[in-house]
């Protein structure tokens, strides 16, 4: 049975291996702290896209609870304008 490989592809593989893999881990940690600041950009971003949205909202909600206010003020002075006064008695 012969070996499949020989000895020389052994020892290329081993003269350029090495090198290889440490240039390529250099450049995976370089990427992957990338990764994770870019990552924590984006959720910083998202959460403070989300705080902004839920204040718009809180204060679309009291804008409204104002104009609704309002309304009912207005409803209620036209309600006492509207109705009949009682006539005074006489007490003859």
């Amino acid at each position: 049975m012969t070996p499949r490989y020989k000895l020389r592809t052994l020892l290329i593989l081993l003269a350029i291996l090495p090198p290889l893999l440490w240039i390529g881990w250099g450049k995976y940690e370089a990427w992957r702290a990338e990764q994770v600041r870019t990552t924590a950009a984006q959720k910083q971003q998202l959460q403070a896209e989300q705080q902004m949205l839920q204040f718009r909202a809180a204060e679309r909600a009291a804008l409204m609870m104002q104009a609704r206010i309002a309304e009912l003020q207005a409803n209620a002075d036209a309600a006492r304008e509207v109705r009949p006064k009682a006539p005074a008695k006489s007490g003859n």
